[in-house]
């Protein structure tokens, strides 16, 4: 699985009828209209540049995004100033969020989390996350930090290896996280 991290701060300077291109749904915040559209975006350019695909028609199952061929499998996630994609040959989710203090106690005792601290509410919650977009129980999860977010992506493989791309400027270096 490949793992993109995107920092939408850019998403403004984005011609706007270029991202409106890349919109899958109503939404009526500005700002999140933008960070969806530019999912999308980046979406398609990394199926089209890192993987070399050709046909990249997105249909829906449900809410859940699917490539119309199968070819690959992805997840999108969205927090405060960043994106996460991941790609996958196998069905995969994904989850980042930004660690902002919150009740956690009364989230997690809902939940059903067994969670003493914030670090461990939010891992929780981002596997809990991630397993949801995957649709279906996971096999493999792999977490990470960064900077204040904590990152999870779930595969229905149990063989999956992961690839993280930080985005700097137009590049994606690895970061080996």
């Amino acid at each position: 699985m490949d793992i993109f991290i995107i920092e939408t701060i850019d998403a403004d300077n984005v011609h706007k009828e270029l991202l409106k291109e890349f919109q899958k749904k109503e939404i009526s915040n500005e700002k999140k209209l933008n960070q969806h559209c530019l999912s999308y975006l980046m979406v398609d350019r990394i199926l089209r540049d890192f993987y070399k695909m050709e046909n990249r028609e997105i249909v829906f199952n449900g809410k859940k995004p699917f490539l119309k061929t199968r070819e690959k499998f992805f997840s999108i996630s969205h927090s405060e100033n960043f994106i996460a994609l991941a790609f996958s040959d196998y069905d995969c989710g994904i989850d980042i969020e930004k660690i902002k203090l919150r009740n956690f106690e009364e989230i997690s005792n809902r939940m059903g989390f067994k969670c003493n601290t914030l670090e461990e509410f939010y891992n929780e919650w981002t596997k809990y996350e991630a397993e949801y977009k995957l649709g279906k129980p996971a096999q493999k999860f792999k977490k990470l930090h960064f900077e204040d977010y904590i990152i999870t992506a779930s595969s229905v493989n149990i063989q999956e290896e992961f690839e993280i791309y930080i985005q700097s400027g137009q590049v994606f270096p690895n970061a080996n996280v």
